[in-house]
């Protein structure tokens, strides 16, 4: 019998932290969705038409 961390204390902690660390990926997980659903589409439609001279240009020569 080892001293006061044995291997049973050590694979309980390390069990706790890598749950937290899964949790913790899981909340940025959700948060970066929800912020990819929240997005304005006309966010992205304003940078194409803002491009789409500068590639017709390229494009016709």
């Amino acid at each position: 019998m080892g001293g006061v961390m044995d291997a049973g204390l050590w694979s309980a902690a390390l069990a706790m932290f890598a749950a937290a660390a899964g949790v913790g990926l899981t909340v940025a997980a959700m948060a970066l969705v929800r912020r990819a659903v929240n997005t304005d589409q006309l966010e992205f439609d304003g940078g194409y038409n803002a491009l789409a001279p500068q590639l017709e240009r390229y494009a016709g020569s």
